[in-house]
């Protein structure tokens, strides 16, 4: 019986039907049985009620909005060499801006799509934190607060927005980005994108993205392809302190669909302009608010790790 969705009504009805269906295979004489009959209908009346109003549809609030640049894109610089992108975990409209329909548009990983990260924000906040709080230091940040329906910082100008009111949220993206890679240059020589995101594929797997390589062309020509693969990269560190990558150390290529998008495309160290870029997809377990702050230490300390290994400056030891 669907009792769900009834008017309670409905249900009282439901309910007495059923118990005169109970007594009529139940011998009349039978007080306890009937005193037991009565306890079961209300029972199951208050579990019912309770049911209904927990199942209730909620109302769909609209999303608070702003048309102030700086509030939709958060922005911070730093004084290690890493930066730290999150585009798709915003949660605001970006006033006078209409929902992308996408029209025409491909979908899939490389093409029109509107649901968030869930928690990526969020993540990258913590990672500077923790890193913070290990070494006194703290990395570039880049965090798109517009929800991914209206902008997609990942892809490029002419599908990433249909409005161009939306323009000045992603100049301010991608400029940001593309000024902090060069502050990275000038000051420390080599430096590390970690662009953020969430997958749906497989809660407990984070996948790494650097176009089998390509964004991260700078540190295997410096350090050759077990600084991008092996057992002491970045992913080869994250494996070793207890969690599921792909791919896994000298396994092979990247998952497709999860190789890496236009941010590390446009900001990797294949450009002269760029830095050594990875996209990191992190399943729900990694992002959910009861694990977070135990990711962002994990992987504070691999970037350490990562940072002494490779990206020391000239002139600088970036210490743990």
């Amino acid at each position: 019986m669907i009792i769900s969705n009834a008017p309670d009504s409905l249900i009282a009805k439901a309910v007495m039907a059923f118990v005169a269906d109970c007594r009529k295979v139940i011998d009349p004489a039978g007080q306890s049985k009937t005193v037991i009959l009565r306890f079961a209908a209300i029972l199951i009346l208050c579990i019912a009620s309770t049911f209904c109003g927990a199942q209730e549809p909620s109302k769909t609030q609209p999303l608070p909005e702003s048309d102030n640049v700086e509030e939709l894109v958060t922005i911070s610089s730093g004084s290690l060499p890493v930066i730290l992108s999150a585009p798709h975990g915003g949660t605001l409209k970006i006033s006078g801006v209409e929902p992308r329909e996408g029209i025409g548009m491909e979908t899939g990983p490389s093409g029109f799509f509107t649901g968030r990260d869930g928690g990526t924000s969020e993540l990258a906040i913590a990672v500077a934190d923790a890193l913070e709080k290990s070494t006194g230091k703290r990395p570039y940040l880049v965090i798109s607060n517009a929800h991914r329906k209206y902008l997609d910082p990942n892809r490029p100008s002419e599908i990433a927005y249909e409005d161009s009111d939306a323009a000045p949220v992603y100049q301010r993206y991608h400029g940001t980005l593309g000024k902090y890679c060069k502050e990275i240059l000038e000051k420390h020589h080599a430096g590390l994108l970690l662009d953020i995101h969430g997958q749906g594929t497989s809660r407990e797997t984070v996948y790494r993205g650097t176009s089998n390589g390509k964004t991260v062309t700078r540190l295997k020509e410096r350090f050759g392809e077990s600084a991008h693969s092996g057992d002491e990269s970045l992913f080869g560190t994250l494996r070793r302190l207890g969690w599921k990558v792909y791919p896994q150390p000298g396994d092979g290529k990247e998952q497709s669909g999860f190789t890496g998008g236009y941010i590390v495309q446009t900001h990797g160290s294949h450009r002269a302009t760029g830095i050594d870029a990875i996209q990191m997809e992190f399943g729900a377990e990694y992002r959910s608010k009861i694990n977070r702050e135990q990711t962002a230490k994990v992987l504070a300390q691999a970037i350490i790790e990562f940072t002494q290994e490779y990206l020391q400056a000239e002139n600088e030891l970036i210490s743990r």
